[in-house]
C-alpha cells in the first residue's frame, strides 16, 4: 500500500467533508469514503440543503454527518460547516459559480489543510481554443488559481483530473452506435483518452486526502493530478465490446465497424458555432481534445494513490462492458 495500514489507521482523526455529494459523482465517492474508508476518518461530513431527501437520508444511514448549509449568505454558511475540517472535497457539477467560489473561499478561512476544487475531467490548462473555450473549464482554471493563492501556505489546492467518466463513455454522445455497429472517432481511431470509474475517483480521492494530511507523505502530493484507471482508443474499445459480444453471443450479431471524422474539420467547425453561439457544456471540445491527444493520461499519478494496484483494482473498460452483458 502507498504507506501501512496501521500508519493509517494511527491518523483516522481526521475529518472530511463532502460538497455535492448527492449528486452523481458525489454518490459514488461519498460511499467510498463511507464504506472501505470509514475506519480512516473520525467524521465525514456531508453538506446539504435539506436533510429530509431520500439521498440526504441514505447517507446518514452509512454514517455521514449531514450538515445543513444555505445557498443564502454561502460563504458564511460554508465556512461555519467546515469548522474543524482537515479537507474539504468538491464535488460540485454544474452549481453556480459564485456557489463554487464559496466552497473555495469557505476551505480557506475554516483553515482546511486540503483543498480538491471541482475538476475530475480533462486538463484545461493545456487547452488551445482562443477566444472560444468552454466557459465552464475557464472558470475551473480561475477558481483553482485564485484559491491557491489565497491559501498559500495553509490550505493546499489539489485539482484532480481523470479523463473520461467509464459510466458515461460507451454512448452515441461519443460516436459509440453498437446498434447500428459504428463508432465514430474525431481524428485518429488510435488516439487514446483516460477513462476511470466513478468509485475509483472516489478511492483516488480518500488517498490523496490521507496522503495530503500525513506529514510524512504530504510532500508527495502535486498540485495537479492524473489518474486514469485506463487509457484506450475507440479502435480499442470497438475490439473489446466485440470480443465479449462475441463470446457472450450477444444478438443482433454484427461486426463493429471503426469510422472517423477529419480532426481539423471538426474543430474549424466548433470554432465557428462556438464564436457565433457558445454551446452548454464542453462535448465537442472533449471530442477534439481526445484527437488531438491531449485526453491521453499515460503519464499518470496512478503509482501514487495506488501503487501496483495494490489497494484496489482499477475498473476496466472491458469489465464495464462485461458486467453489462455486451449490452452497450
Amino acid at each position: 500500500m502507498s504507506y501501512s495500514m496501521s500508519t493509517k489507521l494511527s491518523r483516522s482523526s481526521y475529518t472530511v467533508v463532502l460538497v455535492g455529494a448527492t449528486g452523481g459523482l458525489g454518490k459514488e465517492v461519498a460511499n467510498v469514503f463511507l464504506s472501505s474508508y470509514k475506519p480512516f476518518f473520525s467524521r465525514i461530513i456531508v453538506t446539504v440543503r435539506d436533510t429530509t431527501t431520500p439521498a440526504a437520508k441514505e447517507l446518514a444511514e452509512q454514517g455521514a454527518e449531514l450538515v445543513t448549509i444555505s445557498t443564502v449568505g454561502a460563504v458564511a454558511s460554508l465556512t461555519k460547516a467546515f469548522e474543524g475540517v482537515d479537507a474539504v472535497v468538491n464535488l460540485l457539477g454544474r452549481a453556480p459559480d459564485e456557489f463554487r467560489d464559496a466552497v473555495g473561499e469557505a476551505a480557506v478561512k475554516s483553515g482546511a489543510k486540503v483543498y480538491f476544487p471541482s475538476e475530475f475531467g480533462s486538463d484545461h490548462r493545456i487547452n488551445d481554443f482562443p477566444g472560444w473555450d468552454d466557459a465552464d473549464w475557464i472558470f475551473k482554471g480561475q477558481h483553482a488559481r485564485k484559491y491557491r493563492q489565497l491559501g498559500a501556505g495553509r490550505t493546499k489546492v489539489i485539482s484532480v483530473y481523470n479523463g473520461l467518466f467509464l459510466e458515461g463513455l460507451l454512448g452515441p454522445w461519443f460516436g459509440f452506435d453498437t446498434a447500428k455497429f459504428t463508432y465514430t472517432s474525431v481524428g485518429s481511431p488510435d488516439a487514446k483518452t483516460a477513462v476511470t470509474a466513478k468509485a475509483d475517483v472516489g478511492r483516488a480521492l480518500a488517498e490523496l486526502t490521507l496522503l495530503s494530511l500525513n506529514p510524512e507523505t504530504a510532500v508527495s502530493v502535486p498540485n495537479d493530478v492524473h489518474i486514469a484507471g485506463s487509457n484506450v482508443s475507440w479502435r480499442h474499445i470497438r475490439d473489446i465490446v466485440q470480443k465479449v459480444r462475441n463470446e457472450l453471443s450477444v444478438e443482433p450479431r454484427g461486426e463493429i465497424k471503426v469510422e472517423s471524422v477529419e480532426l481539423a474539420v471538426y474543430r474549424e467547425n466548433l470554432k465557428k458555432e462556438q464564436l457565433v453561439e457558445p454551446r452548454a457544456g464542453p462535448l465537442d471540445h472533449i471530442k477534439v481534445l481526445i484527437g488531438e491527444g491531449k485526453m491521453d493520461f499515460s503519464k499518470n499519478n496512478d503509482e501514487l494513490v495506488n501503487p501496483g494496484q495494490s489497494i484496489w483494482k482499477w475498473k476496466t473498460v472491458e469489465k464495464f462492458v462485461r458486467e453489462k452483458g455486451g449490452q452497450v
